[in-house]
């Protein structure tokens, strides 16, 4: 699942999303006319899809597509992953001193509250 939100043809939405393989057979013309119409409808019903056909059906060089969408995958990834280190470094460490520093306080404090009970009731 994480690795579908860095994958620039990834469909957010869960659905059955068109793949990769199948926009270039598309743009090719290597799909029978019933995978075709099927892959219009969903453009159709789909803006997202709608918006991929279009500029997809722009370019011409299927080698530079493919360069283009691993380019544009690739800085998805890098964008994602500095977002992620920033997250983590402003996670707060935890602070194991602090945390004995009050626990051997909490001690001294009953240490001498007992000394002082016993003290007094002498």
């Amino acid at each position: 699942m994480q690795d579908d939100l860095k994958n620039i043809l990834s469909n957010a939405d869960g659905a059955a999303a068109t793949s990769r393989d199948q926009l270039l057979k598309y743009l090719n013309n290597e799909l029978s006319q019933v995978d075709k119409h099927e892959l219009e409808k969903k453009a159709v019903d789909d803006p997202f899809e709608s918006d991929a056909l279009d500029g997809l059906q722009e370019l011409n060089n299927q080698a530079k597509l493919e360069l283009m969408v691993d380019s544009l995958n690739r800085d998805l990834k890098k964008r994602t992953s500095k977002k992620n280190q920033v997250r983590d470094k402003m996670r707060l460490k935890t602070q194991w001193t602090l945390y004995f520093s009050i626990i051997i306080f909490l001690l001294i404090i009953v240490m001498v509250y007992i000394y002082l009970h016993r003290s007094i009731h002498l």
